[in-house]
């Protein structure tokens, strides 16, 4: 994802954004339901292991670039 404006293009993109959105929610619901999008994604898409720590990854590393 080349920044936050532009859509997810793949399915492992989603799921970072999903796990992203999940990680930085304002409230344990919102966060719930990001949660809950991502694995639908992961579900559906039929994404490896691999892929989807790539993604979990990510997301934890955009999450503390934001955080600070």
């Amino acid at each position: 994802m080349d920044n936050m404006l532009t859509p997810p293009q793949t399915a492992v993109e989603a799921v970072t954004l999903g796990l992203y959105l999940a990680i930085t929610a304002p409230t344990e619901e919102k966060s719930l339901k990001a949660l809950a999008v991502a694995e639908e994604i992961v579900r559906g898409a039929k994404l490896t292991d691999h892929e989807i720590d790539t993604a979990k990854a990510i997301a934890l590393a955009m999450s503390e670039v934001t955080d600070g």
